[in-house]
């Protein structure tokens, strides 16, 4: 008999989270397992779900309160693991994992819970919010991944067997080789929601200073979110139109990639973002805000890319000077990022999400 795996998520569309979850899928399914992807909402598939995995969207509204929304959530996803009977239940990221896993409350399914952000340095939830979510991972959970071992321990630092740390994956199956063709193309780009997390104002602020310096430069932002609008009005603002643009998503971002001199990441707080790992595997050298406080980045600071601290508009346009100014220190830096490839392989990580599944049930 089939092992059958219910993962449950907020929703598919565009996203780092959501994207690593429908590959999963896809993953599980090619290994013979039944599959169930439960997404709190309905919308758009941003990534391709093979058709032996079941889609399952509950319709909620979002015009109900908080509470009611909750409750609403939870008894939608027990009905649907009554009905599935699934063998192990996965929730993706804080807030539909909460819901998974109260939703399996008195049924005994095995619950795993996946954190994709950073704990310690996210403002996604209240302090009363945080507390009830570490409440129910400490409780009410079988086992739990996380990308660092800094979030790790944030939820388990007196529970040293509790918990995994999986990094996120890299599909190179599906990305070109690294050929730098955009090595003096003067575009300047990042990837990723335009939201508050993101922090593309402090992005865009910084840009007034690399522009002022050398107007041969343009910002590219692609992505899609409640802040384009406050985004183009900043554009407008600083005089920018027609040298920073945000045409939003694009679907074949490697070949934006490619014709990109540097990569540049604005955010406030990160678990493991996807969009800097892709940047790095194309050899693009990057800059990255210190997003999770020093703890757990990918970059090694001065040697496969360039660390500013958080919200300090200054750092982030001196680092995007320097790489202007030093082409061969960006070409080495670059050089040394692409070597992550190996060492996050998808046929790598998605052996070690299935070990964890399998042990559980």
């Amino acid at each position: 008999m089939k092992t059958k795996i219910a993962i449950v998520i907020t929703g598919l569309s565009f996203g780092g989270a959501e994207r690593v979850t429908s590959y999963l899928a896809n993953f599980f399914s090619e290994k013979g397992k039944e599959v169930y992807l439960i997404s709190l909402t309905k919308g758009e598939h941003a990534y391709p779900v093979s058709p032996d995995v079941t889609i399952i969207e509950l319709d909620e509204s979002s015009s109900l309160n908080s509470v009611h929304r909750y409750a609403a959530l939870i008894c939608g996803v027990r009905k649907q693991i009554k009905s599935i009977k699934p063998d192990v239940v996965l929730g993706m990221m804080s807030f539909s994992g909460i819901i998974a896993a109260l939703g399996c409350l008195g049924s005994k399914i095995p619950v795993i819970l996946s954190e994709r952000n950073d704990p310690n340095t996210s403002t996604a939830f209240s302090e009363r919010e945080k507390k009830f979510i570490r409440f129910v991972y400490r409780h009410y959970i079988k086992n739990a991944v996380f990308q660092t071992e800094e979030a790790r321990s944030y939820y388990f630092k007196d529970k040293e067997s509790m918990g995994v740390i999986i990094p996120n994956p890299l599909y190179l199956d599906e990305m070109p080789e690294p050929d730098r063709k955009g090595s003096a193309s003067r575009q300047i780009v990042s990837v990723g929601r335009l939201n508050n997390q993101k922090n593309y104002a402090l992005l865009i602020e910084s840009f007034v200073k690399v522009f002022s310096w050398n107007s041969s430069y343009s910002l590219t932002i692609y992505g899609e979110g409640e802040e384009r609008a406050a985004l183009e009005d900043l554009i407008k603002r600083y005089g920018l139109s027609g040298h920073v643009f945000l045409p939003g998503i694009e679907k074949d971002i490697f070949s934006k990639l490619q014709l990109a001199e540097m990569f540049v990441m604005s955010s406030n707080f990160e678990g493991m973002p996807n969009a800097l790992i892709e940047a790095m595997a194309m050899g693009l050298p990057v800059i990255s805000t210190d997003y999770s406080g020093g703890r757990g980045t990918l970059i090694n600071n001065g040697k496969n890319g360039l660390l500013v601290p958080r919200m300090d508009a200054n750092a982030l346009a001196e680092a995007m000077i320097y790489f202007i100014e030093h082409p061969e220190s960006s070409r080495s830096m670059g050089d040394e990022a692409v070597k992550i490839r190996k060492q996050l392989d998808s046929t790598i990580i998605c052996d070690s999400w299935l070990r964890v599944i399998e042990k559980v049930v």
